[in-house]
């Protein structure tokens, strides 16, 4: 577990209307609301990582209107209306914690939802502990939330997450690139920078890769924001790479990519995280981003469906897309759908919003959702599937489009389409 909680720190930039539902989940309309509850959601709305909170807030309201306008949630013989605040974490660990502390301490929230990296998850949750109010976190590897800075898994009482762990992340990249079609030479280039994401990917792939008899080509760690990439994409020629793995921001995987096409220089597979998760992101990069290879953190791909909602993954996404012409789905979208699903679920098996008793209903959650089945374990987290995406453009639609492409790991995962090699021709 320690070699895990080596690579957590690379991981904290990796993140309407519906049908009718059952009266037995909403209950009947009523004059009057017996009991309420309010969530107060922590997203990055602004700066770095605003990618994670694009959907925000079209999917608390196509969540909460429908259950409201029915009357509200029925919870052990009452019908309870659900509320919610958004709180502006800006991407960073400063401002989750302000956000955190404005809507415990002075909004008074019941429950804390966030999301969004360790920045955005992570200072939520321990205030959650310190003041004792029930928190739910995903869209950060179980790993970057279960462990402190001194190496050791937190005591978690009051939160509770979900998301993928870092042992399958490692399979994953490993199985993509056994599965290359036609194989490879064995030479594998490193685009790793010199920032936190870079130093602790590459301290976590290279032995792994190494291991498996394969011959890295690695420049070293690189300034990020570096201009000029020729001298990298002049030793990755000189080592007859065929496969390149990195951690980059966009701009970053904007510059090598148009530097090494002008170059010539084409390997057989690309497999880049960080940049390569949202779509906006990847249509900047235009046709240099079609057949990147990256982590798939969540696509319609995935098995499940939604309690509170009645639609499996592809119906969010199609919902979504519908409401809001033109814009793209994210990960993030079903995360916080099931985060939802998780805190409704428990609230009506406690019977009761009183605290002790929304606790002890969600540490025995075992729900299907849109990511999949979540369970919470005795350290109060839920392992997650995960796959492996490969970008395209549709010929008719001219949209990006991410199919999940490897599932050895997770095959609950649905593969929907087979691997190509990078812009073969």
């Amino acid at each position: 577990m320690r070699k895990e909680f080596v690579s957590v720190l690379a991981l904290a930039a990796f993140a309407g209307s519906v049908a009718a539902t059952a009266p037995v989940l909403f209950g009947a309309p009523a004059a009057a609301q017996d009991c309420s509850i309010t969530v107060g959601r922590v997203v990055p709305l602004t700066g770095p990582l605003l990618d994670m909170g694009r959907e925000t807030p079209w999917l608390d309201e196509n969540k909460v209107g429908p259950i409201n306008k029915a009357g509200g949630l029925a919870v052990g013989g009452k019908k309870c209306k659900i509320n919610y605040k958004i709180y502006d974490s800006r991407g960073t660990m400063a401002g989750s914690g302000e956000a955190a502390t404005r809507a415990i301490l002075k909004d008074k929230v019941d429950v804390v939802f966030a999301q969004g990296t360790p920045d955005t998850t992570n200072a939520p949750s321990d205030l959650c502990e310190r003041y004792k109010v029930p928190c739910i976190t995903s869209n950060t590897p179980v790993e970057a939330w279960l462990y402190g800075p001194d190496g050791k898994p937190k005591t978690y009482k009051y939160t509770f997450h979900f998301f993928f762990g870092v042992p399958d992340l490692v399979a994953n990249h490993v199985g993509m690139i056994k599965a290359l079609p036609g194989g490879f030479n064995g030479s594998i280039g490193y685009l790793y920078p010199n920032d936190p994401d870079g130093v602790v990917f590459a301290s976590l792939f290279d032995p792994t890769f190494k291991k498996e008899g394969w011959k890295p080509v690695d420049p070293g760690r690189f300034k990020q924001g570096l201009p000029d990439f020729s001298a990298i994409i002049n030793r990755f020629k000189r080592g007859r790479v065929q496969v390149v793995t990195g951690v980059l921001a966009p701009p970053d995987l904007q510059n090598y990519l148009q530097q090494a096409a002008q170059a010539g220089f084409k390997p057989r597979m690309y497999i880049i995280d960080k940049a390569t998760g949202y779509p906006e992101a990847m249509k900047a990069l235009g046709e240099f981003g079609i057949d990147i290879l990256s982590v798939n953190f969540w696509s319609p791909a995935y098995p499940g469906k939604s309690k509170y909602g009645g639609y499996t993954g592809q119906g969010l996404v199609d919902l979504y897309e519908t409401q809001n012409a033109g814009k793209y789905y994210s990960p993030p979208l079903a995360y916080t759908d099931a985060s939802y699903d998780v805190l409704f679920d428990a609230m009506q098996r406690a019977g009761s919003t009183d605290r002790a008793k929304l606790l002890a209903a969600l540490a025995k959650t075992d729900l299907e959702t849109v990511v999949g089945q979540v369970k919470f374990n005795a350290q109060q987290f839920s392992v997650q599937p995960l796959g492996g995406a490969q970008w395209r453009v549709d010929s008719k639609t001219k949209r990006w489009v991410k199919d999940n492409v490897y599932n050895a790991v997770y095959p609950s995962v649905k593969k929907t389409a087979d691997m190509r090699l990078y812009q073969a021709k």
